[in-house]
């Protein structure tokens, strides 16, 4: 009990004069993950959480693709905005099975947004 209780005052004195604005890396965003989601990907994945009590600030989903009909490809890439870091999880989408993530956790990967122009070309 006693060593709760010490272990109880450690963490809130860590928290309580932390720095807020101190930026995690990637490397270090996903091993809280594992630890708060009970290491499966998937609830990280989905945003199957809740965000408050995994510590690290908000967590948008910028943009998901995949899934029925729109053939075996499944991603979803997370924005960390506190820590202004973007982690792409890849699945494969069955009709089956839904979306697997066979990989775990090696199936996350830091990414950043990249713009790019295209050429399209048009009937008249």
């Amino acid at each position: 009990m006693k060593d709760q209780l010490h272990k109880y005052s450690q963490k809130k004195l860590l928290k309580q004069f932390m720095p807020k604005n101190m930026k995690k890396t990637f490397q270090e965003i996903i091993e809280i993950l594992k630890e708060k989601l009970n290491d499966d990907v998937a609830m990280f994945a989905y945003h199957d959480f809740d965000q408050d009590k995994i510590g690290l600030g908000e967590i948008k989903e910028v943009t998901q693709k995949g899934g029925e009909g729109e053939g075996n490809e499944w991603y979803s890439v997370k924005y960390f905005t506190d820590h202004d870091i973007y982690i792409r999880v890849d699945g494969y989408y069955s009709s089956y099975n839904g979306t697997d993530f066979d990989n775990g956790w090696d199936c996350c990967e830091e990414v950043k947004p990249q713009q790019k122009t295209i050429t399209v070309y048009e009937s008249k």
